[in-house]
């Protein structure tokens, strides 16, 4: 689905993760997903308060998938706070957000009902894993203080190429 509504974010990720999966032999965790994390929250009654996910790659989207038995017209939408939207979100429903810079939640559910997710993400250090040489801010630093230096001198240019990244209509 991200290969789909954001073609270039897929192919920056895919290009990163590749790299970290040949260098330790890893594997995808789900065919056809680039994701490498996910959470299965079951309920009964998954709810999430108004929060970003500060630890994920603000340059991606998280993949929230809505699950259980409720009535979609009392409950469980998902709100994006930023853009001041609530959205519909049913059983069964598909959503992409860069939820590590979008704040979001959704709205609770009938005591009497279920809901669940499933979310796939990716943690921003894990990219900065590979950009940085396959060690940490720190040891990056340590071993070159000049690439370490240009590293952080660069911020607003990968912000930039983050931005470009991102689909438009």
């Amino acid at each position: 689905i991200l290969a789909t509504y954001a073609p270039r974010i897929h192919e920056s990720t895919s290009t990163k993760l590749a790299a970290l999966f040949k260098r330790y032999g890893l594997c995808p965790n789900f065919p056809n997903s680039i994701y490498p994390a996910a959470s299965f929250n079951f309920g009964p009654a998954t709810v999430c308060f108004d929060h970003t996910d500060t630890m994920n790659d603000p340059c991606n989207w998280c993949h929230i998938v809505a699950l259980g038995s409720y009535n979609p017209d009392s409950g469980g939408d998902i709100i994006l706070f930023n853009i001041k939207h609530v959205v519909r979100f049913p059983p069964g429903s598909s959503v992409l957000i860069p939820s590590a810079i979008m704040r979001h939640g959704n709205v609770a559910i009938a005591a009497h009902e279920r809901r669940m997710s499933f979310t796939q993400y990716c943690a921003g250090g894990l990219l900065r894993w590979v950009e940085c040489g396959f060690r940490t801010l720190g040891e990056f630093a340590r071993d070159n203080p000049l690439g370490k230096a240009a590293y952080e001198a660069g911020l607003a240019e990968r912000v930039q190429r983050c931005v470009q990244q991102f689909s438009t209509v």
